[in-house]
């Protein structure tokens, strides 16, 4: 009867002693397919920029705004002889060397730290001005044919406009009258007002860059 038990005792641990190996070799089986097993691609696969291309991307339109209301804005701020009257020394008014004399295509930003921290539109401008060909990994697309566009982008740098008028010390900025802004604003609406695409959409489709701050 001793033998018997023992021998019943033995096959008892034996059993779940089986099974762990069981468990652990089939993991290992698992693991070898797993991570050793060379992929296999699929035989109708597109290459990956061409996924990112047709999927991720935006097909931008950029709204035909008189020149004066973009880059001949940014120039007449060069061009102007009146320092910024918030600050005490304007680093692109101290010395006449800071001016750009010439018209030139794209001047460049304002260094006045109340204007620079708020450039979006002027590098979205910059970035769409770009050749296709030097941004291929641009998000935004820009096509040349509103009907093709996903969104209409209407390049008015309206921070540059605002800390121009604001920076002018005319006090003219909360008013209609006199307000160099206010005029500005009256125009792009008036000529995006009168465009086919925002007469298509009724302006649904049309982006406004405005950057600032909020005060309380």
């Amino acid at each position: 009867m001793a033998i018997k038990s023992s021998t019943a005792t033995v096959s008892k641990a034996a059993k779940p002693l089986f099974f762990t190996l069981a468990l652990l070799l089939s993991l290992s089986f698992f693991i070898v397919v797993l991570f050793f097993t060379p992929a296999t691609k699929p035989s109708n696969s597109f290459p990956q920029s061409h996924f990112l291309s047709s999927q991720n991307s935006i097909k931008v339109y950029v709204a035909n705004l008189p020149r004066s209301l973009n880059y001949g804005l940014l120039q007449q701020y060069w061009d102007s002889n009146h320092p910024d009257s918030r600050i005490p020394t304007d680093p692109d008014h101290r010395i006449s060397t800071t001016h750009i004399s010439k018209p030139a295509e794209y001047p460049p930003y304002p260094q006045n730290p109340l204007i620079k921290q708020y450039s979006a539109e002027y590098w979205l401008m910059g970035d769409l001005e770009t050749p296709q060909e030097m941004r291929a990994a641009s998000f935004a697309k820009r096509v040349f044919d509103a009907n093709d566009a996903d969104v209409v982008f209407v390049p008015f740098f309206a921070t540059l406009s605002a800390e121009m008028e604001l920076g002018s010390g005319s006090g003219a900025f909360r008013k209609k009258a006199g307000n160099g802004d206010y005029s500005r604003q009256k125009k792009v609406i008036d000529f995006v007002r009168n465009t086919d695409a925002w007469k298509r959409s009724g302006g649904r489709d049309h982006v406004f860059v405005l950057t600032g701050c909020v005060k309380p």
